[in-house]
């Protein structure tokens, strides 16, 4: 294997962490037709990436994004001269679209031509993703490209982990510059050791906490301003008690899960608490996916906590068994799989809180069927684990690990490959109008239609009805003014503490749930912290504050 490239690398990602780009796992801009939000995927799966200026720079020579003008991949030469098939495995959030083989053939069209590669997609819906994936390790099936997910057995984190993603910096040397280039300083966050596992999904993660309510209830009982307004868990708890004790909405739970016990604690690490908004405490989680480890993200106290034993869960704790013991809660919100969209949707809520991006507002108005007002509570800062939700990575499993980066390459700077994989065929499944692309009239439903989230780069897809034609540019300006964590680029190793990990997760699958949706009386509270000490967790904390410790040293 060549090694010219690593020391080109090391040298790029040790580099400034005053990143020009920024992280994000967003709402998809038609997220509705799907199931969801991409970070209501961790219902499923458990626990987001923007952009350099490099990146900024090819959104900017991708504006006809989808027509002929479009560039291709940039300059992926391969040194093979036979077709080469590689296998590509992804998700979808809803059912599996029908139009699967035609896009696939579209994409054929281009990298056979181009990188002398045949592409054959495989897709699985988000409930069985993880089965599946793991199915497929175990049997060492060919398995070229993978995209990990949140949490679960599926995540970057665990795969890495457990040794089932090749180390690619040799390859992107090689045949991934383009990516290089588009993902930059970000690229550090799936970096351990100087060796690259995976590619972060480039695109819009500057992420916020949100309150989502429906628009027509606050506007009948002449509490729009109030909530439009409001500055406090207390003004909002005031909102949720007129839900209740109205003739009109009673019906309607005032506050329901985002999805299965995902009530209060959500996967950018806040806190919430009953004060006010600007109080609110955001961690970082240090890329964990079990929320387990946190640290103040601004960087003058590098202590990692247990983040389960910190007086701001037990605060955030209180303040949802309030909400439950008051009637507030949806009572089967720890084991209902439906999102909080689906159930606003389906009248059984008035409310949800969760994490969101840009233009939240109309994308949750579309997700839930009906207009939504939607509330900041608070900004998270981009971490290590905004950027390693989403990535892309080559399987231990690859047969042709050289021909999957090749196209791993063009998935991130050629926006042809990023329009198929997000919306399908141009003409047959969207058109474009103005640089929007929405549906056919007439096929609202069409054979294929994903998530723009997935694919390797967000900026090269066309924004999606609804939104501005210069949406990207917008979302890529708030990206770059982010707040960054100290942290950002730090990734711990468990290979030395898995026992406890395997203990603890058992742990976070009996009690979280119900902690976090307000269920668990006083004594379970006592009784989860307690068997998280009883199951090994500070000997967790302390390998992250080792390794932490350690990646300062080096910076």
């Amino acid at each position: 294997m060549n090694k010219k490239g690593r020391k080109w690398i090391a040298m790029v990602l040790a580099g400034t962490m005053a990143l020009a780009m920024a992280a994000g796992c967003g709402n998809s801009e038609s997220a509705a037709n799907n199931g969801g939000s991409a970070d209501n995927t961790q219902t499923q799966a458990g626990a987001d990436v923007g952009g350099s200026q490099d990146g900024a720079q090819a959104q900017d020579d991708s504006e006809a994004a989808g027509t002929d003008s479009t560039p291709s991949a940039q300059g992926t030469a391969v040194d093979w001269d036979d077709i080469v098939d590689i296998n590509v495995l992804y998700v979808s959030m809803g059912a599996i679209p029908s139009g699967l083989d035609a896009v696939e053939e579209e994409i054929n069209k281009i990298t056979e031509s181009e990188i002398n590669t045949h592409v054959n997609l495989e897709v699985y819906e988000i409930g069985s993703y993880d089965q599946q994936v793991n199915l497929m390790m175990s049997s060492s099936e060919q398995l070229d490209l993978i995209l990990t997910l949140p949490g679960g057995s599926s995540s970057y984190t665990t795969m890495r982990s457990q040794g089932q993603l090749q180390d690619i910096t040799d390859l992107l040397s090689d045949y991934g510059q383009g990516i290089l280039d588009t993902v930059g300083d970000l690229m550090a966050a799936t970096t351990v050791d100087g060796s690259v596992y995976a590619v972060p999904t480039y695109r819009d993660i500057s992420t916020s906490l949100n309150i989502v309510m429906r628009t027509d209830v606050l506007e009948d009982l002449g509490l729009l301003e109030k909530a439009q307004n409001m500055t406090s868990m207390s003004e909002y708890e005031e909102i949720m008690e007129a839900v209740a004790t109205s003739d009109k909405w009673s019906n309607l739970t005032p506050v329901v899960s985002s999805g299965a016990g995902m009530l209060i604690f959500l996967t950018g690490g806040a806190c919430l608490n009953e004060g006010n908004f600007g109080d609110m405490t955001s961690f970082d989680l240090l890329g964990d996916t079990m929320s387990l480890v946190s640290v103040n993200p601004e960087g003058s106290d590098p202590t990692v906590e247990m983040t389960y034993g910190t007086d701001e869960y037990r605060q955030m704790y209180e303040l949802v068994k309030s909400w439950y013991d008051k009637g507030y809660v949806y009572k089967d919100a720890a084991t209902e799989p439906s999102t909080g969209s689906e159930l606003i949707k389906n009248n059984v809520g008035f409310s949800f809180i969760t994490d969101g991006e840009y233009g939240i507002e109309e994308s949750q108005t579309v997700e839930c069927g009906m207009p939504v007002t939607c509330v900041q509570i608070m900004t998270y800062p981009i971490t290590t684990g905004s950027c390693t939700k989403f990535t892309w990575g080559v399987p231990s499993s690859s047969k042709e690990p050289e021909a999957a980066v090749a196209f791993l390459n063009m998935m991130y700077t050629d926006a042809r490959i990023n329009n198929l994989m997000a919306w399908g065929i141009e003409g047959v499944d969207y058109e474009v109008t103005d640089g929007v692309a929405h549906y056919i009239e007439g096929n609202e439903n069409p054979a294929y239609h994903m998530n723009d989230y997935i694919v390797g780069n967000q900026f090269l897809v066309l924004p999606w009805d609804g939104s501005e034609a210069d949406r990207r540019e917008i979302t890529q300006q708030i990206m770059n003014e982010a707040e960054r964590s100290a942290y950002l680029g730090f990734s711990g190793d468990l290979s030395d503490v898995t026992t406890e990990v395997s203990a603890v997760n058992n742990v976070l699958a009996e009690f979280r749930a119900q902690v976090e949706t307000g269920m668990a009386s006083e004594d379970v509270f006592e009784d989860f912290q307690e068997r998280l000490a009883s199951v090994g967790v500070d000997k967790i904390v302390a390998a992250y504050q080792e390794q932490l410790d350690q990646w300062l040293a080096q910076q």
